[in-house]
């Protein structure tokens, strides 16, 4: 599932099955999780830019918590066992107290966007305590390589 603001259909393997959906229309959500029945998500839905973050703050909030929300609530809906989440690690962390920077670092977002991905973990945390949904989190550095987007930051 994607809303191809950034992706591409023909990045996606033929073999997929692809719905095209954003993570803040519910509806198209509650469909996709009642069709698909999924037991694993890897979420990497996300507005992602530090700059746009700073002067549209309620959309990174709105995209990346409530968005996420959407993807939690059918997810304990239908049951899915497992989420892994694609969070963000400069962003997460901000400024580096010390390099290199471990998972044990001080959480430290400096941005909205940096604030809404880390919020999204607090919540993963909350749905695995209260509801089981086992979760991992990947926090990214910069991601590069042969499909990314060269406009990007």
């Amino acid at each position: 599932m994607d809303d191809l603001s950034t992706g591409k259909t023909e990045n996606l393997n033929p073999r997929a099955k692809f719905y095209q959906a954003d993570i803040c229309d519910n509806d198209a959500l509650t469909r996709v999780f009642d069709e698909f029945q999924p037991e694993l998500i890897s979420h990497q839905a996300a507005k992602a830019d530090v700059r746009e973050s700073l002067a549209k703050p309620q959309l990174y909030a709105t995209v990346n918590i409530i968005g996420s929300l959407n993807l939690l609530e059918n997810a304990r809906r239908v049951g899915v066992k497992k989420i892994i989440y694609a969070g963000t690690g400069g962003a997460t962390y901000g400024e580096p107290e010390y390099l290199p920077v471990r998972e044990d670092h001080p959480v430290n977002p400096l941005d909205p966007y940096g604030a809404s991905k880390h919020q999204v973990e607090h919540y993963l945390f909350l749905y695995q305590y209260n509801y089981g949904l086992r979760y991992t989190v990947l926090r990214y550095p910069n991601v590069y390589g042969p499909r990314q987007n060269p406009f990007g930051e």
